[in-house]
């Protein structure tokens, strides 16, 4: 009598394209969510793409809805956005908490998943939202106690065609007559006008040889590329223009114009236009904006605080550079929180140079990453 063999099928989970967590509690609790960042303009892209590389434990795919978010600090600066996350077979969903305002650069799946394919989520960049509110309180801050002199609307520095004022620029300056006035402004409960600040560009008369100087017609800015910027409102002279940038001594007969952004890009030029004939065929001058980043000059790695275990992962750190280089309004980002103190000291000893538009100084959003040495 034949006895019919039995079969016996072992079925493997495919290879993972990420790293599974060890600990359960990772991603599936509010207190260790998942760090996507992003901020608040990036992080649903950001979210997604995370979500979309994860698969079930034999690659099933996955179906994931936004259930809400849940502030996780008093002052609502980071927002879990919760999930929930199922697949064919499971019992009941899995809860997981993403963070879109910090980035950790140990992305991992949850215990129990794997990844189609990596996750593809590089650093983001710094985050325009905190970097705006960081520019404007360091404005406030140092605007009380110092004056700032104009950036030169010419590359050589030499001003002689005008002068801008970026949206740093205008804040300090409102800052300090606020604070002159007694009445000195507060960053948590700004005037709303103050928060919809932009810059002015200020063109000066042509000045031809011997004849009177021309006073300008119009100010535009022209980019290379994309749509050109709306001026604020109508070109200002005289009185209107005192009243755009008060207390500024400006040569007779200049003219100003406000735009909607904080300062001009590094594609950007100023055509300032003349009437015809002012000053010989041309009747406009076109000046080109020189820009140069902000560069590091000396950042030592620190030494791992005693009793931290050792890591790969850096911290990540969002800070100002002001005129002087000096990192202003340090926030954390991501990264071992055990190693923040530490970090934020290393960056605070850090010198730079910081960022010029025609020579001028100019503040500037930077992120840090703080990798620590050996104890």
């Amino acid at each position: 009598m034949l006895v019919p063999a039995l079969l016996f099928f072992i079925v493997q989970a495919p290879a993972s394209a990420c790293v599974t967590a060890d600990e359960p509690e990772f991603a599936t609790t509010k207190e260790h969510p998942v760090q996507v960042g992003g901020g608040a303009m990036y992080v649903g892209a950001r979210e997604r793409r995370y979500l979309d590389a994860l698969r079930g434990p034999m690659g099933e795919t996955l179906q994931y809805r936004r259930t809400g978010s849940i502030p996780v600090d008093p002052e609502g600066r980071t927002i879990l956005d919760h999930y929930e996350v199922t697949y064919a077979g499971l019992e009941k969903p899995v809860s997981l908490f993403l963070d879109g305002y910090h980035f950790d650069d140990g992305l991992r799946a949850p215990k129990g998943f794997t990844c189609a394919v990596p996750f593809g989520l590089n650093p983001p960049g710094p985050d325009p939202m905190l970097a705006s509110e960081s520019t404007f309180a360091l404005a406030v801050e140092q605007g009380a106690a110092k004056e700032f002199a104009p950036i030169s609307l010419d590359a050589d520095g030499s001003a002689t065609h005008g002068v801008i004022f970026d949206r740093f620029r205008l804040l300090a300056r409102a800052a300090r007559a606020a604070a002159a006035a007694g009445a000195p402004i507060d960053i948590k409960q700004p005037p709303r006008e103050l928060m919809r600040t932009g810059m002015v560009v200020v063109a000066h008369p042509l000045r031809c040889g011997d004849k009177e100087p021309v006073p300008p017609a119009s100010i535009e800015i022209t980019p290379a590329q994309g749509p050109a910027p709306q001026r604020t409102g109508e070109l200002a002279t005289g009185e209107t223009l005192a009243r755009l940038i008060p207390n500024v001594r400006v040569p007779a007969g200049s003219m100003g114009a406000a735009f909607p952004i904080e300062h001009p890009r590094p594609t950007d030029s100023v055509r300032v236009s003349y009437p015809d004939g002012a000053c010989g065929a041309s009747t406009s001058i076109t000046l080109p904006m020189k820009f140069t980043n902000a560069r590091a000059i000396n950042t030592p790695m620190p030494s791992l605080p005693a009793g931290q275990p050792a890591t790969a992962r850096p911290v990540r750190l969002q800070a100002i550079l002001d005129f002087d280089g000096a990192a202003q309004h340090v926030v954390f980002v991501g990264g071992p929180s055990a190693l923040l103190e530490a970090a934020v000291a290393a960056v605070r000893a850090w010198t730079a140079e910081p960022a010029r538009l025609n020579g001028a100084p100019m503040v500037a959003p930077v992120t840090f990453q703080v990798k620590f040495g050996s104890q």
